[in-house]
């Protein structure tokens, strides 16, 4: 009976407004305070008692009190008291408990929940897909609420199979389970378990690891195994000898692998202390390429019964990776997943159709338009009005809102699955029958994008969530969820025009087919990206690849989509280029020597890890249009460095152009026929009419260059920040970046036409530096003196073991007056040491709070007043 409870207390729950027994009835009533709702409520219910005769109706209104009042409404939402993932312990009759890891994907602009189920965008409890572009002060709003994989297609009996998510985790309903299948689709509850976890990577690890290998390779050296960083050590791809020390359980020997990976050595195993690494993987794409920061889970939809769809299972293996960057650019606001969908069913389905569903809850859920762009597969949310809140600027719940500063966001379906296909007759592709071989895969996109609504009185019962597998079916279909077919025209309801894509007309256009021209009421919406119908065969492998796209603070109401399609076509070529970001040329290590009233400064690469040693950059620019022939035009080569003075150690490289934060102190560049360089960036058009672009571009100079050769020596001798000489004992901070260009053409206004954007900063081994202003009694007072004494510095040995506590390492001949600052090969502070007179200095390996430092490559600066700095490495093999 407590499992029957348990079933029906779910059932209630998910139900929403339709099934209700009487339990339902009061409870609902309760929670509502609301006399209409509940003649409502009865009416229905009275027609469905016979399903809950047998059932105590009080025990079932104490067990499903909670549940109930969480949903009672909507499904879980922000504007409603959520619930946490309390019962993700709970079984059903089948084998695996419901994944409950969560973890943020949050290495730029965006930090973005994500679930071990294959929910993203939020928590299990409220949206959590925070892209934090806000003022001080300024509370978190989430641009989503949540986001899933749906699935589903007719075995050869016509019995329907389908894999689909919306609010169920917040009450411990899924269709999806964490982990992998075995080759006849079947998993079990320890499987479930253990991977039950997210793995974690970002590029600074797999730098380092690529550094340190090449760094042994040329010493001709094995490389030592325990400084292979956490990340790439742990990253779960076939074959990998690590895994299970570190996790206690086996990797998957299945044929489509797991965790895709570079194969350096070419033995299909992932061995990173042979040169692998890990990597996105793309169909069709052959050069490796990695992100700033990686996430990989894997999850199933044949762990258990579906509860939320209430369908059959696929088989479906899901192996999900979604990652970000962060940069200067609008991909700093995105975020990227891709679905590796592995058919591991036994007999194919027909009438197959994949798509990812999203709640784009723009701050507050109840006053948000979405529509579509066809051409390039993109579904796009926006505001109603100019003013982000159901109540002015407030949302029912407290939920938080963007105010008047209201950005947009969009889903791109970069990627849908292959569809088989027959030559007809006539050439023709065709749809094959069960068991007939194809002749081609054709790759799908986006061919349907429906909406609907979360349920309210004034919702037409036939445009609201889906809850059975027939009704999530119908919305993979681009159909209702009655079945009936979107119409062009209103709310796509009950036209004469059949349509798969609800709302394709812009916001701003007002002879298309918008919610904004349709001026509809307040809802909350959500939708469907689907591509289908297509034949799903066994062992076959899939792809969807999305992209989201963010544009901050757009004007209201009826926006032009303008700066949306333009973020989405960076995010697109990014897509297209395979995912192969332009870095730009990594910035130089800066040494800084105080000496009398001045700092001498020294700029180099670094041989083994700068992309730009012995300044040598070239990048492929994946922006410029495919049909410039001309390939020297198509990269980015280096052009120079600029060096900037901060006004403390906390300024970002973002705020290199505010004039309060940073101050440029020195800029170099090759001797080349460029001197200044524009960019062409898009700003708003105040003076726009109606029927003028919102939009203009304005040239903003990025750098004044002099085009008289690279310098990597010089001289500061004033703070600009005061306009006077440098004081004696007072820390002063410094960042360097190197910067590229490229102009294919020169952009012109009138046909908009060219390259936007000729100069390219770098975006890695970006630093700030400080250093010490000092007097000397014998001041150097030219670059030439540094020499003599920097020479005899060492460190003895340099490389160690670890064990115990009684290490230490010998910095030898350092003389008076000097600094030593040590750091990680990452940049990140460990210890300092002021040295009085001449000595050698015994370093006990520990950090500045006493701890034992990690195993790792570590630089150690020694800064000589007078003379300048040297910078010795240290190779710390662990413990």
């Amino acid at each position: 009976m407590r499992h029957l409870l348990d079933q029906i207390c779910l059932k209630m729950a998910l139900t929403s407004r339709q099934n209700f027994s009487i339990s339902t009835l009061i409870i609902f009533a309760i929670a509502k305070s609301s006399l209409i709702f509940f003649a409502l409520t009865i009416k229905k219910a009275t027609q469905n008692l016979s399903q809950f005769s047998q059932l105590d109706l009080p025990r079932t209104i104490i067990l499903c009190g909670t549940v109930i009042l969480s949903m009672a409404f909507r499904g879980p939402g922000p504007d409603k008291p959520k619930p946490t993932l309390a019962q993700k312990g709970l079984e059903y009759k089948m084998n695996c408990a419901q994944g409950f890891r969560q973890t943020d994907l949050d290495i730029n602009n965006v930090r973005a929940s994500l679930l071990t189920g294959g929910d993203f965008g939020w928590n299990g409890n409220e949206g959590s897909y925070i892209v934090s572009n806000l003022g001080p002060g300024e509370p978190e709003v989430s641009s989503l609420f949540a986001g899933a994989v749906w699935m589903g297609g007719l075995d050869p009996g016509g019995n329907l199979k389908i894999a689909a998510q919306q609010f169920g985790t917040a009450v411990g309903s899924s269709d999806y389970w964490p982990g992998p299948l075995t080759e006849n689709g079947q998993t079990d509850a320890t499987t479930c378990l253990n991977w039950d976890r997210f793995f974690s990577v970002t590029s600074a690890e797999i730098d380092l690891h690529l550094a340190q290998y090449n760094n042994a390779q040329d010493e001709g050296k094995p490389y030592n195994i325990d400084l292979i960083p956490d990340g790439v050590k742990e990253w779960p791809a076939l074959g990998n000898d690590f895994f299970f020390d570190q996790f206690g359980f086996e990797l998957p020997g299945a044929e489509q692998g797991t965790a895709p990976f570079w194969d350096e050595n070419g033995d299909g195993r992932y061995t990173p202390q042979f040169g692998d690494y890990p990597i996105i993987a793309i169909r069709g794409c052959t050069t490796p390429q990695y992100a700033d920061e990686m996430k990989f889970w894997i999850f199933n939809d044949a762990g258990n019964i579906h509860t939320e769809s209430n369908g059959d299972a696929l088989q479906m293996e899901i192996q999900a990776q979604s990652f970000a960057y962060a940069t200067e650019d609008a991909l700093n606001d995105m975020t990227f997943s891709r679905y590796k969908l592995i058919n591991r069913a036994q007999e194919s389905l027909n009438g197959t159709y994949f798509g990812i569903w999203i709640d784009a809850d723009l701050g507050c859920s109840e006053d948000d338009y979405v529509g579509c762009d066809t051409i390039r597969d993109m579904m796009y949310v926006y505001n109603t009005d100019a003013v982000d809140g159901s109540s002015g600027s407030n949302c029912t719940g407290g939920v938080a809102t963007y105010g008047d500063k209201i950005p947009y966001l969009g889903v791109d379906y970069f990627r849908g699955p292959l569809a088989p296909k027959v030559f007809g007759t006539n050439g023709e592709l065709l749809d094959p029958e069960f068991g007939q071989l194809p002749d081609t895969l054709i790759e799908l996109g986006m061919s349907s994008f429906v909406y609907f609504n979360r349920a309210s009185p004034t919702t037409n019962p036939s445009q609201t969530d889906p809850k059975t597998a027939t009704e999530y079916y119908n919305v993979l279909s681009g159909l209702f969820i009655d079945g009936s077919s979107m119409t062009v025209g209103g709310n796509g309801f009950g036209g004469t025009v059949e349509t798969k894509f609800a709302f394709h007309g812009e916001p701003n256009d007002d002879d298309g087919w918008s919610m904004c021209t349709g001026n509809l009421p307040l809802e909350d919406r959500r939708t469907v990206q689907a591509s289908g119908p297509f034949r799903l065969d066994p062992g076959q492998v899939n792809e969807l690849i999305i992209g989201i796209p963010w544009v901050p603070d757009v004007e209201y109401p009826c926006p032009d989509m303008g700066r949306l399609f333009k973020a989405d076509d960076l995010a697109q070529g990014l897509f297209d280029s395979c995912f192969e970001i332009l870095n730009g040329p990594d910035a130089p290590d800066l040494s800084l020597a105080p000496v009398d009233q001045k700092i001498i400064a020294e700029l180099t690469n670094d041989e083994f890890t700068s992309n730009n040693s012995q300044e040598s950059y070239l990048e492929f620019d994946f922006t410029i249009p495919p049909n410039v022939t001309r390939e020297e035009d198509r990269f980015y080569i280096f052009e120079g460095y600029m060096v900037y003075q901060l006004l403390d150690e906390n300024v970002t490289q973002k705020e290199l152009d505010n004039p309060d934060k940073a101050k440029l102190a020195f800029q170099t560049d090759i001797n080349n026929g460029v001197d200044d360089i524009f960019n062409w960036l898009t700003v708003s058009n105040p003076n726009a009419g109606p029927f003028d672009n919102p939009n203009v571009f304005n040239p903003v100079l990025q750098v004044a260059g002099g085009d008289e050769g690279i310098v990597t020596n010089f001289e500061i001798t004033r703070d600009l920040f005061t306009n006077q000489p440098l004081l004696d004992q007072r820390t002063y901070y410094y960042m360097a970046i190197a910067y590229a260009y490229n102009e294919y053409l020169p952009f012109s206004l009138d046909s908009e036409r060219g390259q936007e954007t000729p100069f390219l900063e770098g975006r890695r081994n970006v630093k700030v530096y400080s250093v010490v202003a000092q007097n000397s009694e014998n001041p150097v007072s030219t670059i030439d003196a540094i020499n003599g004494q920097l020479d005899e510095i060492a460190v003895f040995p340099n490389v160690v073991s670890l064990s115990g506590n009684n290490n230490f390492v010998s910095i030898v001949n350092i003389p008076s007056a000097s600094i030593v600052n040590i750091y990680s090969i990452d940049g990140k502070f460990i210890r300092q040491f002021d040295i009085d007179q001449s000595t050698t200095l015994e370093w006990d390996l520990k950090n500045n709070t006493g701890s034992p430092i990690s195993s790792g490559m570590y630089l150690i600066h020694v800064e000589v007043k007078g003379a300048g700095i040297k910078t010795l490495k240290l190779i710390n093999n662990g413990q």
